[in-house]
């Protein structure tokens, strides 16, 4: 009897989950101990039925793996440490070429407006990047993203005119975020859960050094060249230090495939390709951010608020993040953000947390370094190595955290520990931004916030990934760096609002002596103060007074913000970090019980129907259509 199926075209059935939804056994325990000691709920394609969905990419990685030795993996690792050494000294040294460049061009005024691009390029080039990961390959994603750095400085060294040099951040940003993703995905891909947070953060290792050799560079080439020369030398850079790590990838990528194992055949395949990228999921998320968060960065006065543009940005940008959320759990076969992983515990209280955590930063941070310039005479070259004392020490706390995780398997009790440490180093920051403190202080309050951020930031990673399973884990990554910098683009937004509106009233406050014009120029130009009150004058004293009750009006909020993280740590899963890279979730598991039988193991009626089902699948009459739907697949 024939049986007749639904058409292909009809919308997949929704998967959304509650990720505070409460199980029968936890119903049972007490609210303290749901809140603040949760079970640990693993996304598995045993709980979601999802493994025939695996984009081509996904499954790809999963057959290069097997051909990987140590000897090839180390050569690998090697050669991407290069590529990310890298991209840590042009990333120190393109914000010098910046204010060269749009000095070049008269245009000054718009070096702000550059920020605004780069940061809604970093906000929705890691979703993307993470697709393309996903469903051509991560040789192709990688080599894609190499190719787009190396066009975006070509342009921007040859471009000769201001619209060039917008366009070609479009593309080098782009490439460097992706071949920063990359390096992400590498390292998630070649590691077990146990040492994961150990190769997510090798790769900024680089910026340990690279933060105090980045100026001396950028000031060498300027004096003997231009910033043209600066911005090229990396088209010739970086193609040859990625040669051997792409040649690695793409030699394992054939061995694959001249063994029959490899994949990613959709790529010769364009209908086949296209239905895997959720194009319009992609669309809904990334125009969204971009039209939401162009108009909170250009709209600098309340009366921007009632332009046209700003206007329709604002009002169509929200609602395309409204509807995203509907079409990805009941549209795409492939979905670019699975609901059921979206919506799982730890993901949910991860990103909340890494959302609150930049927003906590960047609140105060946009403004760091010009405070430091006025409030506490430092140098251009001398702000931005104190700066870079944030950076260094978040990278080495953050391998004191990977030493924990490798010992002991647990990440809840770092990240606990993180944000105690991050609050008590945001309380002295506040206290020691005062002027009669030393600077040695705030750099010392500053080294204990930086290693709270680094018990957080990669730890925070490895922990989502030990509860994804391997082929969601680059889109999980992707949305929890993706809402860490939609945090910052909202603190920035934040604080320049409050900077601008609340800067010049406190000007005529505390210096009464500047006119109109003159208070415009220190609210809006950073040498203005420097150079025309010098250091110790009344003037710069009244300058700094001001600057002074801004940056602790900035300082409240960060404050608050982290308590909260402080308290929200505590009702993340104790997740347990194995030796694998699935999700498996209990040291000493040596029966053969599924993994939802362990989270789960008084849900008899789910354990009769799993066993039911097993007994189905392995009855003969179902033996013939098993083999040959695996027939079916070694023909595509």
């Amino acid at each position: 009897m024939a049986i007749l199926h639904k058409p292909s075209f009809h919308f997949q059935k929704a998967t959304f989950e509650n990720p505070f939804h409460r199980s029968p056994e936890e119903k049972n325990e007490t609210w303290i101990k749901y809140i603040f000691d949760p079970h640990v709920t693993v996304v598995t394609t045993k709980t979601h039925d999802h493994s025939n969905n695996k984009a081509d990419g996904a499954k790809e990685i999963e057959t290069i793996k097997q051909f990987m030795d140590k000897k090839t993996l180390f050569f690998a690792w090697i050669s991407l440490m290069l590529v990310s050494t890298v991209v840590a000294l042009e990333r120190g040294t393109t914000s010098t070429y910046a204010a060269v460049a749009t000095s070049h061009f008269n245009e000054l005024g718009l070096l702000s407006a550059v920020g605004v691009v780069r940061s809604v390029l970093y906000a929705v080039t890691r979703p993307t990047i993470a697709k393309l990961a996903d469903v051509l390959g991560r040789v192709e994603a990688l080599v894609l993203a190499i190719i787009f750095y190396i066009i975006g400085f070509a342009m921007l060294a040859g471009g000769s005119n201001i619209a060039t040099y917008f366009a070609a951040h479009i593309f080098y940003v782009s490439g460097e975020v992706g071949i920063q993703f990359m390096e992400a995905v590498f390292a998630t891909d070649t590691s077990n859960l146990r040492n994961r947070t150990f190769f997510l953060a090798l790769p900024n290792f680089a910026y340990v050094w690279a933060s105090w050799v980045s100026a001396p560079i950028a000031s060498g080439v300027l004096k003997n060249s231009t910033y043209r020369w600066g911005y090229g030398m990396w088209c010739i850079i970086m193609p040859v230090v990625s040669i051997p790590v792409c040649i690695i990838l793409l030699r394992l990528k054939f061995k694959a495939r001249a063994m029959g194992l490899e994949y990613g055949k959709a790529v010769r395949n364009f209908r086949g390709t296209f239905s895997q990228f959720d194009m319009v999921g992609l669309i809904l998320f990334t125009a969204g951010l971009c039209l939401l968060f162009l108009a909170v960065t250009l709209a600098t006065s309340p009366t921007s608020w009632g332009q046209a543009h700003i206007l329709v940005m604002i009002i169509i940008g929200p609602i395309l993040l409204f509807i995203f959320p509907f079409w990805e759990i009941f549209g795409p076969k492939y979905p670019f953000m699975p609901s059921y992983v979206i919506t799982n515990r730890t993901m949910f209280t991860t990103c909340l947390l890494i959302f609150c955590y930049a927003l906590a930063y960047f609140l105060y941070g946009t403004y760091y370094l010009p405070w430091l310039m006025v409030c506490k005479n430092l140098s251009v070259k001398a702000a931005t190595n104190t700066v870079n004392v944030f950076v260094v020490g978040s990278t080495v706390s953050s391998f004191f955290a990977a030493a924990y995780a490798k010992y002991f398997k647990r990440m809840k009790p770092v990240i606990i520990a993180g944000a105690a440490i991050y609050m008590l180093g945001i309380g002295l920051t506040y206290n020691y931004r005062k002027p009669t403190h030393r600077l040695s202080q705030f750099i010392v309050s500053q080294c204990v916030e930086a290693v709270g951020a680094g018990f957080l930031q990669t730890p925070m990673i490895s922990m989502i990934h030990a509860v994804v399973p391997h082929h969601n884990v680059v889109t999980a990554t992707a949305i929890y760096q993706s809402i860490m910098t939609v945090g910052s683009i909202v603190a920035e937004a934040i604080a320049g609002t409050l900077y601008r509106q609340s800067y010049p009233k406190q000007l005529a406050k505390h210096a009464p002596f500047l006119s109109p014009r003159e208070a415009h120029q220190v609210v809006n130009n950073l040498m203005a103060p420097i150079k025309l009150y010098p250091w110790g004058t009344p003037e710069r004293e009244a300058i700094v007074t001001a600057f002074n009750d801004i940056y602790r009006k900035l300082l409240y909020p960060p404050i608050i913000i982290a308590g909260f993280i402080f308290v929200a740590a505590f009702t993340l899963p104790n997740v347990y970090l194995g030796d694998t890279d699935e999700p498996t979730q209990s040291d000493s598991e040596v029966d053969s019980s599924s993994i939802d039988e362990k989270i789960h193991p008084h849900d008899e009626e789910a354990q009769y129907e799993q066993h039911h089902d097993m007994e189905a699948s392995t009855s003969p009459e179902n033996i013939p259509q098993i083999s040959e739907g695996m027939e079916e697949e070694k023909k595509m």
